[in-house]
């Protein structure tokens, strides 16, 4: 399932994203609202690719 296997990523995009927030001393706000952003976008990403690598891999399976 896609969202066992892409999850980790996604939480490795937000702790860097807070990692880079705090380091720059950005508003906590800016900081949460950069890292959701950054795992939302890097988890639809993969699913989204994994879901046209399957539906590519279902096309050549039928005849």
């Amino acid at each position: 399932m896609a969202v066992t296997k892409w999850m980790p990523y996604s939480s490795v995009g937000a702790a860097i994203s807070f990692v880079v927030g705090f380091v720059f001393s950005l508003p906590p706000a800016q900081v949460i609202v950069s890292a959701a952003m950054t795992a939302t976008l890097i988890f639809s990403g993969l699913f989204f690719q994994s879901y046209g690598r399957d539906k590519e891999e279902q096309a050549k399976a039928q005849p």
